[in-house]
């Protein structure tokens, strides 16, 4: 089933004419040939199909419990956002998949129509909360899961090293991790406010204080070591304020595996409190 704006906007029409006069399916499709530049009759049933529309007992076409969600929702691009996830929920696209390795490369494979749809959503660009909360509840419906507690512990931390780079070089960092995760690191930086050269940061999180781990994998430990300047930020955010842990490749190296025979590690867990030291607060 094909998911665009003009879909978006058709159903959304269908359901307002759904609450707002009860009838017979054969009586709206009599009285409107089409909304918008769509044929009713495939709008019906796209709205059917995605549970935003039903028949009562007396035969009479109404809005389901979804339906009734979406046309609470104050504002075009908040219930274009909802519908998408209706959408995603029901059909499970293939491109749904690529949600999982970040934004960009949703925004490569999920097609025009997909993609003006996220443009129109205001969720092509951006860092805002509600921006990162939709990616991550994506990323969420790729995996599987239906929540996304976390990710959401994760740009959390993100969120603290931004600040903490922000203040600390005078510029603004690039989050890398919302367009892709395949990068290797979270947060593109620069060593310092007189030194511009691009510093890479792997951010690890922690909600349980230095009792908890984190885990690398081989694709960030080789980020790690192909890049002139690199670094990992662990945060303890079981605190108020929370800590910061900057750790150097040379010591994380300490503790990551190496390939013997023909085995290869993919990830190595990693206690906090190996870095106890290296800890301070905000």
């Amino acid at each position: 089933m094909r998911f665009s704006p003009g879909i978006a906007q058709g159903c959304a029409e269908l359901l307002s004419l759904a609450r707002k006069h009860s009838q017979e399916p054969e009586g709206l499709l009599n009285a409107f040939d089409s909304l918008g530049a769509i044929p009713t009759t495939k709008l019906l049933a796209i709205a059917q199909t995605l549970d935003w529309v039903g028949i009562n007992e007396h035969g009479h076409l109404t809005p389901t419990p979804s339906g009734e969600r979406l046309l609470g929702i104050d504002g075009y691009a908040p219930l274009l956002r909802q519908m998408l996830l209706d959408y995603i929920d029901i059909e499970r696209p293939n491109w749904i998949q690529n949600a999982s390795s970040g934004r960009a490369r949703v925004m490569a494979f999920a097609g025009p129509e997909i993609a003006q749809v996220l443009v129109e959503a205001n969720l092509a660009s951006g860092t805002d909360d509600v921006t990162v909360a939709f990616w991550d509840t994506l990323a969420a419906r790729a995996r599987g899961q239906k929540d996304s507690t976390l990710n959401d512990i994760g740009r959390k931390g993100e969120r603290l090293s931004l600040a903490y780079e922000a203040q600390r070089t005078k510029r603004a960092a690039k989050w890398i991790s919302i367009e892709s995760n395949e990068d290797g690191y979270d947060i593109l930086s620069v060593v310092d406010a007189d030194n511009l050269s691009k510093l890479s940061i792997e951010v690890k999180t922690s909600t349980i204080g230095l009792g908890g781990s984190f885990y690398l994998s081989t694709n960030e430990w080789e980020r790690a070591k192909e890049t002139s300047y690199h670094l990992f930020h662990l945060w303890d955010i079981s605190k108020t304020p929370p800590r910061l842990g900057i750790i150097s490749v040379e010591s994380m190296r300490e503790h990551v595996p190496a390939n013997k025979g023909t085995g290869e590690w993919q990830s190595v867990k990693v206690p906090l409190i190996a870095f106890e030291t290296e800890f301070f607060s905000m």
